[in-house]
């Protein structure tokens, strides 16, 4: 079970990653499309979550739930029904 600090925790590292901003530069409110996430990215980042978080994901989640907070919080709800 992963808790949502858990989660926002990875999904910052690993967006840290892939935009080239440190980690405290991420703000929780942050849209994906701010940090400049478009659908490729989206994908590759979804592939990197699954993986770390184990936990299946849906492209869609990124517009479902914008922000990083948003996002950190559905999966944590996610991980508690496994």
């Amino acid at each position: 079970m992963k808790t949502k600090a858990d989660i926002l925790n990875v999904l910052k590292e690993q967006l840290a990653g892939q935009t080239g901003l440190s980690v405290p530069e991420i703000e929780d409110d942050a849209t994906f499309y701010s940090l400049g996430l478009d659908s490729v990215s989206a994908v590759y980042l979804l592939d990197r979550l699954e993986k770390k978080l184990q936990i299946e994901m849906n492209p869609l989640f990124f517009w479902d739930y914008p922000t990083v907070a948003q996002l950190a919080e559905h999966l944590s709800t996610l991980s508690h029904h496994e």
